[in-house]
């Protein structure tokens, strides 16, 4: 019958076209279902706002927007803006805005205090021009609390009722309830982030003409700019890091103040901002500012309406999310602070007054050319943020109403500072994994031997190899996306290559050798199963029948394959002339073209063991790079968890990686072996790996703002010690010492006793077999001469070993002695170095 071919299987093919059309039928080319607006529809209505706001902006003045609040007199006028969020129908809680203004003067007044003792009547209006940074583009964390001018401090702020049909009709929310509002800060302290970013931005001096080479009036406010930032809160109930969302606004750098908002669909905070200002000097100075930078923003928008939906003064990360269904949240109005910087005079290089200090430090920090500067001061900011629809107020924490000890508000580095930071980090790991490097071919020379090699720990040598290969694909992916630190995560990414390289193939050369050992395990392992499981009975194979010209008979069974009824189980028919041996040598000849179907083939008399198969290091790779692949996404998606559980799981990671010693512990107890490792290597390789994270869990503001743990890094730090004087233990006490001797296999029975007079039938190497004329048992070395060689009483032969390059004493029994009775036996039987060695020879 002919070979069928195959049948054709275009399931793949299909699949594949369906998962086609799916992406193409729902991409955003498409467009929108009958009855559903578009996100150009939404952007060509967000733009219409944006202008009305923007005219709403340019046709008021200060005081326009007066609402009711704590503070408001019985006489004094109410005013509310047509602005969303800002019209009296919109209840949002302005009635604290009095509040807001206070803190916020508070603040200013502590931090101007210090500097302006005394001739001077309105602190509000001093500047600070020279002893702050005026560009402040850098991250600050710190501490929040509830606000004093709360009024609900320690509970739970009070909910409003609002109707966001009524707030911003033509919106279609993803959701309306309140209680799903996202940003509601409800915990009673958590930490904040602060990333203010101020490249690139519009500035004017209002009193200083274009051009000019002298300030008017450097003490004024009149010098104002663009500033946005990123603000992340976290509290005792959010996830990962809490909520982050952008803000913008104006900065007033010879004050040292700066005023941001969100804005959204339902609060056009950055139209109104000028009105939140402290005072009219301010509102001036802003409104000029504003109306330049949002007509231009404006009419960008315009143009852009059918190629970007986006909203560029959304407050979301994503700003896509907007588009089409926008998140109803908390909006905030966040006023900072800049607190004068404070600089180390034994160490300015001389220069004597304040402002050439702090104009050269920021002249070195953005254009390098070396100039001699002191230690680079730190950035410190307060804040005071107020929620105008939530109704709650939050603050840094700090002095006053918290000492020095408890808080500094927020402290951080300007953004130059903070990568030459990173920069050096990532030099430092790059020497640190050099050192690796260059522990790990010390290592692998010295363990160069199937012997030495055996005892060193596959899983040792391999989470090392997981966590540099951790390191390598992080780094590679940060010199990608940074280009500030490509230079330097190029070349940390590079030494943890090498790294890799080097590990994979010390760890290919372990696993060579170790397989036979699994092999063996493995078999016993069946065996055991094989003797566990009943065996089947064995079958005597059926006899062919011999076919002759009376019928056909059955011959009785063979006793040897030379029987005449067959030859290899092929039937002979006797012929007429019953010539049985001419019919047999013609079977013979032609026996390969003979059939041989129908006949009965023997049934073994026992099913036989199969043999195991060992892995190759392919398979294993495999498996590293899977769970390498897996622990990346594991740690990636662990940023979005509860900050306990995330620590949680740092800590437990990093106990797990430095539990490295702990796999070559237990094979040394395994294999009866002393020491596997140079101790140079072990503690190298501990001090090394543990110095990342001394970094991160001792050092305060470090790259990553982390809070320190040093009870945890002293459990590190323990338990890797632990580990080290476990292994010295093992190689001064024994391998074995404080097991009992039931708990592990024996493992000193690795080669059978070696007898003079039977010398294994010519099996025992030269420097081990006796000379026949030699009257005694001499202790042979044959790396040496024969006529230098010692003439020594014993059981003991020193050989030089071909593969380890080392002379190993093995001992022999002499002839006609009892091998039960001899002493060097029983001391080769508690040799662990010697049994390793042994099966190499």
């Amino acid at each position: 019958m002919p070979e069928q071919p195959p049948q054709r299987r275009d399931h793949a093919r299909n699949v594949l076209i369906i998962l086609l059309l799916f992406v193409l039928y729902t991409s955003d080319n498409q467009g929108p279902a009958p009855g559903f607006p578009s996100a150009r529809d939404h952007a060509a209505e967000r733009v219409i706002r944006s202008r009305h706001s923007l005219d709403v902006l340019n046709a008021t003045r200060w005081r326009d927007f007066a609402p009711k609040t704590k503070e408001t007199k019985g006489y004094d006028v109410v005013r509310y803006l047509n602005l969303t969020g800002f019209r009296e129908a919109d209840e949002f809680a302005w009635e604290k805005l009095g509040s807001f203004k206070e803190r916020s003067a508070v603040f200013s007044r502590e931090v101007r205090k210090g500097w302006k003792e005394g001739g001077d009547e309105n602190l509000d209006l001093v500047g600070l021009r020279g002893e702050v940074y005026e560009n402040v583009t850098g991250i600050v964390k710190g501490t929040w609390v509830r606000s004093p001018a709360d009024g609900v401090k320690g509970k739970e702020p009070k909910k409003r009722v609002m109707n966001l049909t009524e707030i911003s009709p033509g919106v279609d929310w993803a959701f309306k309830g309140e209680e799903y509002w996202t940003r509601n800060i409800t915990g009673k302290e958590g930490t904040m982030r602060l990333k203010i970013d101020e490249r690139d931005v519009l500035e004017m001096d209002l009193k200083t003409p274009m051009g000019a080479d002298k300030v008017v009036d450097p003490s004024n406010i009149d010098l104002v700019r663009e500033v946005s930032a990123t603000v992340t809160i976290q509290d005792e109930t959010s996830n990962g890091d809490g909520w982050e969302m952008k803000i913008h606004g104006v900065h007033w750098p010879r004050m040292g103040i700066m005023l941001m908002t969100t804005t959204s669909e339902k609060f056009a905070g950055i139209f109104g901002l000028p009105h939140l200002t402290p005072g009219p000097e301010f509102y001036t100075s802003s409104q000029i500012l504003l109306n330049s930078t949002l007509e231009t923003t404006v009419e960008r928008m315009e143009k852009a309406v059918w190629i970007d939906p986006s909203n560029p003064w959304s407050s979301s990360p994503e700003s896509q999310g907007d588009a089409m269904m926008p998140v109803p949240h908390c909006e905030f109005v966040v006023y900072v602070q800049v607190h004068p910087v404070q600089v180390d005079w034994s160490t300015a290089g001389g220069f004597t007054p304040v402002t050439d200090i702090v104009k050269e430090i920021e002249r070195e920090l953005r254009f390098p050319n070396g100039a001699p500067l002191p230690v680079i001061p730190r950035l410190q900011m307060s804040t005071v943020m107020f929620s105008p629809d939530c109704g709650f107020m939050l603050e840094s924490k700090g002095p006053p109403a918290f000492s020095p000890v408890n808080g500094e508000h927020l402290v951080g580095k300007k953004q130059e500072l903070w990568l030459h930071n990173i920069q050096n980090w990532l030099l430092m790991l790059a020497l640190i994994l050099f050192g690796q490097i260059q522990l790990l071919k010390i290592q692998s020379k010295e363990a160069s031997t199937p012997s030495t090699v055996g005892r060193v720990s596959f899983y040792t040598i391999g989470g090392m190899l997981l966590a540099d290969a951790f390191f390598f694909s992080g780094l590679s992916l940060l010199s990608a996306t940074a280009p500030n630190l490509f230079p330097s995560a190029l070349l940390a990414s590079f030494a943890a290559f090498l790294s890799v390289i080097l590990g994979v193939k010390f760890l290919g050369a372990i696993h060579s050798v170790q397989e036979p050992e699994r092999i063996e395990r493995l078999r016993a392992q069946l065996a055991a199963q094989a003797t566990s499981n009943p065996s089947r009975p064995a079958t005597v194979p059926t006899t062919a029948p011999i076919i002759t010209p009376a019928g056909t008979d059955t011959a009785p069974p063979a006793a040897t394959s030379s029987s005449p009824g067959t030859i290899n189980g092929v039937p002979i028919i006797n012929p007429s002339d019953q010539d049985v041996d001419t019919e047999i040598a013609q079977n013979t000849a032609t026996e390969p073209l003979l059939p041989t179907t129908n006949v009965p083939a023997p049934t073994p008399a026992a099913t036989q063991t199969p043999q195991p198969q060992g892995t190759t290091f392919g398979a294993v790779y495999a498996k590293f790079v899977i769970t390498l692949t897996l622990l990346m996404f594991i740690s990636a998606s662990a940023v979005s968890w509860p900050v306990s559980i995330r620590n949680g799981y740092v800590n437990l990671l990093a106990f797990a990686y430095l539990s490295m010693w702990v796999p070559q512990i237990r094979r040394n107890i395994a294999r009866n072996c002393r020491k596997a490792l140079l101790w140079k290597y072990v503690v190298g390789q501990s001090a090394l790996r543990l110095l990342p994270f001394a970094y991160f869990y001792l050092k305060e503001g470090n790259i990553l703002f982390s809070e320190t743990d040093w009870k945890a890094f002293c459990v590190l730090a323990g338990w890797v010690w632990l580990q080290i004087w476990i292994l010295v233990a093992q190689e001064v006490l024994g391998p074995r010492w404080g097991i009992p001797r039931g708990w592990t296999e024996q493992g000193w029975d690795y080669h059978p006793i070696l007898r003079e007079d039977n010398v294994e039938a010519g099996g025992l190497p030269i420097g081990l077999v006796q000379i026949p004329a030699s009257p005694t048992i001499e202790r042979t070395n044959t790396g040496e001469d024969p006529g230098s060689r010692k003439k020594k009483d014993g059981t003991f032969r020193s050989v030089d070993c071909a593969i380890c390059m080392q002379a190993l004493e093995v001992p022999v029994v002499a002839a006609g002695e009892d091998a039960s009775s001899t002493a060097g036996v029983a001391v080769f039987r508690g040799l662990d170095e010697i049994s390793v060695a042994v099966p190499d020879l």
